[in-house]
């Protein structure tokens, strides 16, 4: 069954999903919320009718010092929704220099990060979803 990644924001969340054997990560579009959690819940519902994911990876942001953040805090609520609305394993991701890594990714693309910040989202989630994957040896 495949897993998908989730890189939540409160206006963004952006997305990846594995292939049905767990082995290649797949971009999804990035989610535009403007800060409503229930938009999101609602449009990962739809992500699950089409690919129906068995696990959710989401990334779990924790300051450089290891200490948790304000985001870190958003994030534990919308672990909650998603828990109340999936029944399936979620896993928290350490998300560190995802984005760092996503912003180099497609500024080597020739992207500009600045007016894509969906690309970035949609990056960090693909990032996350690799390292899971490459993580549990399925490349």
């Amino acid at each position: 069954m495949r897993t998908i990644s989730i890189d939540y924001g409160s206006q963004r969340v952006g997305m990846a999903i594995s292939d049905p054997l767990n082995i290649i990560p797949i971009s999804l579009p990035t989610l535009i919320i403007d800060n409503s959690n229930k938009i999101a819940i609602e449009k990962i519902k739809n992500v699950h009718e089409k690919y129906s994911f068995g696990k959710i990876i989401i990334g779990y942001p924790i300051g450089l010092s290891g200490n948790k953040t304000n985001q870190t805090k958003e994030v534990d609520n919308f672990i909650e929704l998603l828990k109340n609305n999936f029944d399936c394993p979620i896993i928290k991701w350490d998300e560190r220099y995802t984005s760092v890594e996503a912003k180099e990714i497609l500024i080597k693309k020739g992207i500009n990060v600045i007016k894509n910040k969906e690309k970035v989202d949609q990056m960090s989630a693909f990032i996350m979803m690799r390292e899971y994957l490459n993580s549990n040896n399925y490349y």
